[in-house]
């Protein structure tokens, strides 16, 4: 889900929004006001990952802009309600009693260069990062300077640069400062201010020729070509529990993350978000937040589930709850979320709809282990978003839990949640093998017990039954066509044999092989549609079947095609008939492993995935290995002249098709040419 390509239909909504929130700018009072509609919409995931608006989650409630602001960078809100502000171009920290809505003191310091970063631990002490004087300074609560961590005197960090720009500390007193420049990671220190190493460090996104270069260069010649440096980290937070939390730009994969204590990633799936973040957040519930640049917030789940985003990106008029740009975001003890406009130095805070507390509610009524109100608070939800994919998972787990599977199948469906719908669906196989495995057993020894009685009552009557049986097969496998089609299924293991047939003319017929290639399409199409839930990545509806069927036959006729061509002038013994027949004769096990796959699906879990993978790798290599062994016989070429003629094929296929794309859209080009040059000549004729 890559947020940076946000689709035409959201940017259409928020420019329509334009009229209407110039109006509420008009009307709200020259300091605070409280506006009462959204002036952005809310967005949430729907079940293929795509952004759909919901309901509004968040409201834009108190704009602030008393304050005198300037380029504030940063926000912090500590365990008594009170806001903290960067106030970075003012050389300050405002303290602001958010309940009162007034500035409750400020911070200044003589030896404040540019205080980008703010933290206050549950004691009341106060930690400013300042980039310009190179520190971190310390106060108390009264404003006493306390301290200041310089830079760190450890050998290892001799060549780092030392500017801090955002601060965190955790319960224990380590402080963890994100520094300008710093591509090492986060720094952390002790209370101490001694240097204790990185914490967390970012990989860096390697292009496909430096991964190459990676692979095959020696460390000098790495050193000599490029300098990689992985994305640097905008934001560190530590919530309660001493969780370090850090936000990156530059990356839309894992820019927000939730570290162990040892530095890694805690989210076991990919978390997607804007490739700008600012800054994150973690409130009382656990519920993470992220800030972008561009104006959006981001809310999370404390397992990286993504709940909610709204906000946009103004530059041109000031709109209440639009940002031209977002540094950073903090949330109060109620849950209001407040944010600072980096340019335009106003506080603008977010109230959440009772939309929004249901679904929090519902959350955490499902962590706590309440799975039955668990599911009743999500039903509510449903009531108001009957296709709300966070509320059909919740009541999705309700039932897991309570070991409803087959009733937690239909919301996981629902949801698209294959990971849960693969529990759930083990559970419901397994009450199933247990119940009917006897009987099955029963019948399959029955049906061995039945035929044995009818082999051993024929052999007393001379055997007749099982003469006629071969004489019916042998009749049957008489007619050219089904003989010929049933040659497919000696062909793969004695390519050798089977094809010098086909070359001497001998066997095989473009009838038979014609059905063969009929069947296999329809075997692909299957196991491209028809697949089970699990297994099935890709919807039939968001399918572009007119590509699918136009490409099977597309690549198959040019396969036939080059490899005549190009064999023809190689001194090729096949004609094209049997370059024809090749490829059928030589489909059948991977024709075996997709019909196999697609059965096999439906009575598969997620933890099974690999005993498809294998049908799948066994069913392809044999039918290349069996046409390439046909193109061998067929040709009478040694091994090297097959490889030759394969990659001269394939040249040839991509030479054409590149050669047809262009004629493709010369001709589109021609043809919208002559039907506009058509449309004047009636216009200005009639």
């Amino acid at each position: 889900m890559i947020k940076g390509n946000i689709s035409k239909k959201r940017n259409i909504m928020k420019k329509l929004l334009f009229l209407p929130a110039v109006l509420l700018v008009l009307l709200q009072t020259p300091l605070q006001v409280s506006a009462n509609q959204a002036t952005s919409y809310t967005y949430a995931a729907d079940e293929n990952d795509y952004w759909e608006r919901t309901q509004d989650a968040y409201l834009p409630d108190k704009t602030v802009t008393e304050l005198g602001l300037s380029s504030p960078e940063d926000l912090f809100i500590d365990q008594e309600n009170m806001l903290y502000i960067a106030d970075t171009g003012n050389k300050r920290i405002v303290k602001y009693d958010i309940r009162r809505g007034q500035v409750e003191d400020i911070l200044t310091c003589e030896e404040f260069v540019s205080p980008r970063g703010v933290c206050v631990t549950a004691a009341g002490d106060i930690y400013v990062a300042d980039v310009g004087a190179k520190a971190v300074l310390i106060f108390d609560k009264d404003f006493n300077q306390t301290g200041k961590l310089g830079r760190p005197d450890a050998p290892i960090f001799a060549d780092t640069n030392y500017e801090p720009k955002r601060v965190a500390v955790d319960s224990g007193g380590n402080v963890y400062l994100i520094g300008e420049g710093v591509y090492n990671g986060v720094i952390q220190l002790a209370k101490t201010g001694e240097f204790l190493g990185y914490f967390a460090v970012n990989d860096a996104d390697l292009t496909f020729s430096q991964r190459l270069q990676q692979l095959l260069f020696t460390r000098a010649q790495l050193a000599n070509l490029m300098d990689i440096n992985p994305t640097v980290f905008t934001n560190v937070f530590v919530d309660q529990d001493g969780i370090v939390y850090t936000a990156t730009s530059g990356t839309n994969r894992n820019g927000m993350k939730k570290h162990s204590t040892n530095g890694g990633n805690m989210f076991k799936t990919d978390v997607w978000s804007y490739d700008d973040l600012t800054d994150v957040y973690v409130d009382n519930r656990g519920l993470i937040y992220t800030s972008s640049a561009s104006g959006y917030i981001d809310i999370y789940s404390k397992n990286g589930e993504e709940i909610f985003s709204l906000g946009s990106a103004v530059t041109t008029v000031d709109i209440v709850g639009l940002f031209a740009s977002l540094p950073s975001i903090a949330v109060d003890l109620d849950g209001n979320i407040w944010a600072v406009d980096g340019s335009k130095g106003y506080l603008q805070s977010f109230k959440p709809t009772e939309y929004a507390q249901m679904v929090y509610q519902s959350m955490d009524l499902y962590e706590n282990g309440l799975y039955e109100e668990a599911m009743a608070s999500w039903n509510e939800v449903l009531k108001l978003n009957q296709m709300s994919v966070l509320a059909h998972n919740g009541v999705g787990k309700a039932y897991l839990h309570a070991e409803d599977y087959a009733a937690s199948l239909e919301h996981f469906e629902v949801a698209n949640n294959k990971d849960f719908y693969s529990q759930s669906f083990w559970e419901v196989r397994n009450k199933w093998i247990q119940k009917w495995l006897g009987p099955i057993l029963g019948a399959v020894i029955g049906l061995f017990v039945l035929k044995k009685i009818i082999q051993i009552a024929d052999s007393k009557k001379g055997g007749h039954l099982a003469q006629g049986l071969r004489q019916a097969r042998e009749k049957a496998g008489r007619v050219p066509v089904w003989k010929d089609i049933l040659y497919a299924l000696k062909t793969p293991r004695h390519p050798m044999d089977y094809y010098y047939e086909i070359r001497q003319h001998r066997q095989g017929s473009v009838l038979a092989c014609t059905v063969i290639y009929a069947l296999f399409f329809l075997d692909f199409m299957a196991f491209k549609t028809l697949k089970g839930f699990i297994y099935q990545t890709v919807k039939v509806e968001d399918m572009d079947i007119a590509s699918i069927v136009l490409g099977f036959f597309v690549l198959l006729g040019l396969f036939i095609i080059c490899n005549y061509l190009v064999t023809s002038i190689n001194d090729g013994d096949g004609t094209f008939k049997q370059i024809y027949m090749i490829p059928a004769y030589g489909l059948m096990p991977t024709m075996i492993a997709l019909f196999g796959v697609t059965a096999v699906s439906y009575i598969l879990t997620f933890n099974e995935s690999f005993l498809l993978t294998i049908a799948l790798v066994i069913g392809i290599t044999w039918s290349v290995i069996t046409i390439f062994i046909g193109l061998q016989t067929v040709h009478d070429y040694t091994f090297g002249e097959t490889v030759k003629s394969i990659v001269l094929t394939v040249v040839f296929m991509i030479i054409v098709a590149v050669v047809g794309i262009i004629i493709s859209i010369m001709w589109n080009s021609l043809y919208t040419f002559l039907t506009s040059v058509g449309k004047e000549m009636i216009q200005n004729v009639f």
